[in-house]
């Protein structure tokens, strides 16, 4: 019996300890590397791809979007440098073979007179931003370095952000990953969202420990005497 309350104390307070300790810095995970990664070679492919809808998209909404989206991609990649450089990190200087594919596509069809463009913009960047945002929530989740975290978490905002504004146009071809625009276009349900994952996670793990704290054995009857 006392080497069951040792061995349940000191499960307990690993756990507690693995959520309550700092995570330390330069403890790089895989998926925080594919991260800095992933963002870098979309920069260099969506930041031309999104001048270039600012000045040929046919549609007023498609290039008011690109613009808002170009400046965004700009700042993200500022700090997305920054972040490197101090983990030491060394970011990639394409993009994909899938990327330079769209950025082909969509140059291609900047001469259009129809639509053409601006849906093709709009899908593909809505493509890849609804990729870039469950990576960045992995990491977020999951990465041991703080300044990863924060990085994380402003990836996060910024493709949920831009998923709306390429929503907004109208022009999305499936609902897959629809998020409503608010008037502003700005985004008030992110951090709703996120916060509920981690109220599910937790829930969860206090359930599997209320369980093993129920259980303790079976009791022994009682004799009389």
């Amino acid at each position: 019996m006392p080497f069951r309350f040792v061995a349940l104390f000191a499960a307990t307070t690993a756990l507690v300890l693995g959520c309550a300790l700092p995570a330390s810095a330069g403890e790089l995970q895989q998926t925080d590397r594919t991260l800095l990664a992933r963002l870098k070679q979309h920069s260099l492919w969506a930041t031309p791809a999104s001048r270039l809808a600012a000045e040929r998209a046919t549609n007023r909404r498609v290039r008011a979007v690109a613009v808002r989206i170009a400046d965004d991609q700009a700042r993200l990649d500022v700090a997305l440098r920054a972040v490197a450089d101090r983990l030491a990190v060394t970011l990639p200087a394409e993009p994909t073979e899938q990327e330079r594919g769209w950025a082909a596509e969509i140059s291609g069809l900047s001469e259009d007179s129809s639509d053409g463009f601006d849906r093709a913009y709009v899908n593909r960047l809505r493509a890849e931003y609804g990729s870039l945002f469950g990576l960045a929530s992995d990491v977020r989740a999951g990465t041991r370095d703080d300044d990863v975290r924060a990085f994380a978490q402003t990836a996060v905002d910024t493709s949920l952000g831009h998923l709306t504004l390429l929503e907004s146009t109208g022009l999305a071809e499936t609902t897959s990953l629809l998020v409503s625009a608010t008037e502003d276009d700005t985004l008030a349900g992110g951090d709703v969202a996120l916060g509920a994952g981690f109220v599910a996670f937790a829930a969860v793990a206090t359930f599997g420990l209320l369980r093993l704290l129920g259980t303790p054995g079976r009791t022994q009857p009682r004799t009389r005497r």
